[in-house]
């Protein structure tokens, strides 16, 4: 019985040790703990030089918002006349949502795009751009106040939308051969 437990402990030790230089941490809270400065380098015995150069401090890897993260994916950019807005918009009462709305290309201005139509969600579209509350508002931006048809916009545009937006979706175009687009950004063109 006493040579189980110490192969146990011994298994346990190595385990700390192994998982600490993969990790860089120990595996437990009772396991040596490593310097918390940076390394001081050893000197030979001749006073020349280091034998050890000195470790470099960890740096943890940036977190990117969900901002960074949807532009950092293909945008397109570009000028549109927004032709239609099929039906109403739900009140926001009730849910937040995408609506689908169809605009007629004026100009890219970023990115490829060549059919003369393209299919746009905009998040929850009664609210004003600027006045988004909640997690979406770090995403949409724009100084859209209200969609109306006839409307020139400049949009920054991702796909596909349930890359950014999971939930519900107002789409009369469920038939369509167009892409759709998420707004990221809605500005008036004057």
């Amino acid at each position: 019985m006493g040579l189980s437990n110490a192969i146990k402990t011994m298994a346990m030790i190595s385990l700390s040790v192994f998982a600490w230089s993969i990790v860089g941490q120990p595996s437990s809270e009772n396991a040596p703990q490593p310097p918390q400065g940076p390394a001081s380098p050893s000197v030979t015995e001749s006073g020349d030089k280091p034998a050890v150069k000195p470790a470099k401090p960890a740096v943890a890897p940036k977190v990117k918002s969900p901002a960074q993260v949807a532009l950092s994916k293909d945008t397109l950019m570009i000028t549109a006349r927004l032709i239609e807005v099929p039906g109403k918009f739900p009140p926001n009462d009730l849910y937040n949502y995408v609506f689908i709305m169809k605009y007629r290309v004026v100009k890219v201005l970023k990115g490829s795009y060549v059919p003369r139509e393209i299919l746009v969600g905009h998040y929850n579209p009664l609210i004003p751009r600027k006045q988004l509350k909640g997690p979406m508002a770090n995403l949409v931006k724009g100084d859209i106040s209200g969609f109306e048809v006839n409307a020139l916009h400049s949009l920054v545009l991702i796909k596909p939308i349930e890359g950014v937006w999971k939930d519900a979706v107002e789409d009369d175009y469920p038939d369509s051969d167009l892409e759709k687009y998420f707004a990221l950004k809605a500005d008036a063109v004057k």
